[in-house]
């Protein structure tokens, strides 16, 4: 379930996100003077934290540089940045979902199949939730 930013947020709560944002304008600016694009899907909404308050996800699968096709992602996948609990948490993803289990929400990666002992052409998957400050799955990471 994501719901897509249309609503500008109060500086204060903007300001992570749009560093994450900038830096990605910024990089591609310095890659032969490349022009940045991103689409409506690159900031989303959602409540992983339990507080009724949507925490943003920036997913860089949804940016684009006109100088350089593959900055923002390799074969490891794309950028997630999630900003919770007032900082940045990034992971590295192919994709991603979030699923409700029991009132907890659970953040689904599909990651490099290296992370379940393959290639990249098998397919994996990492289990992420929110506890207390920060987020955790079974491996720790």
């Amino acid at each position: 379930m994501t719901a897509t930013l249309s609503l500008a947020l109060p500086a204060s709560a903007a300001e992570p996100a749009d560093a994450v944002i900038d830096k990605a304008q910024q990089d591609c600016r310095s890659f032969e003077n490349g022009v940045f694009a991103m689409t409506d899907r690159a900031v989303s909404l959602v409540d992983l934290t339990g507080d009724g308050k949507a925490e943003k996800i920036i997913d860089a699968h949804h940016f684009s540089c006109s100088s350089a096709a593959s900055l923002f992602c390799g074969t490891g996948g794309c950028m997630l940045t999630i900003i919770a609990g007032g900082k940045p948490t990034e992971f590295l993803a192919k994709g991603w979902k979030v699923v409700q289990w029991n009132g907890q929400a659970i953040l689904l990666l599909a990651v490099h199949g290296s992370a379940c002992g393959g290639t990249n052409l098998r397919q994996c998957f990492k289990a992420v939730v929110w506890s207390e400050d920060g987020f955790r799955s079974l491996d720790g990471e």
